[in-house]
């Protein structure tokens, strides 16, 4: 799977302190990078879960729109993991969530072609053949 995000743009949103404070849940005091990484990871997961209706999936070249999501999913997530969801980081992941839903409808893009329309399926295939000239014990 492939993120979203990284660290440094955490690190730029919210400084490093913060996403210090967020991340060590071992009480060492350290930003924890397995944790920050689990978080980028649940946040392109969620966001991948709702593109995969409209786009192929994971994102490549990532669009700056959908890493800006992630960015926000990502601080959500960890504050979330600490129980510590701000007033504003819980309406921003509501916000994202609109915007994800109307994503997977197609009312809005992140910038790029969406995936090609999925066949029908295979066409019927329709045999024309002639009646039997052969049967049991007679010719025709």
């Amino acid at each position: 799977m492939s993120a979203y995000c990284t660290i440094a743009e955490l690190t730029e949103r919210i400084g490093a302190v913060e996403l210090a404070a967020l991340s060590d849940l071992d009480g060492d005091g350290a930003l924890d990078p397995a944790t920050v990484a689990n978080a980028i990871q649940d946040a392109s997961a969620h966001i991948d879960s709702y593109a995969q209706e409209k786009y192929a999936v994971p994102f490549s070249p990532i669009p700056d729109v959908i890493t800006k999501r992630a960015v926000i999913l990502s601080i959500y997530f960890l504050q979330l993991w600490r129980d510590s969801v701000t007033d504003a980081y819980a309406q921003a992941k509501r916000d994202v969530d609109t915007w994800l839903m109307a994503l997977a409808k197609g009312t809005v893009s992140p910038g790029i072609s969406p995936k090609p329309a999925e066949s029908a399926g295979a066409a019927t295939v329709k045999y024309n053949v002639d009646p039997r000239r052969f049967g049991r014990g007679h010719f025709l």
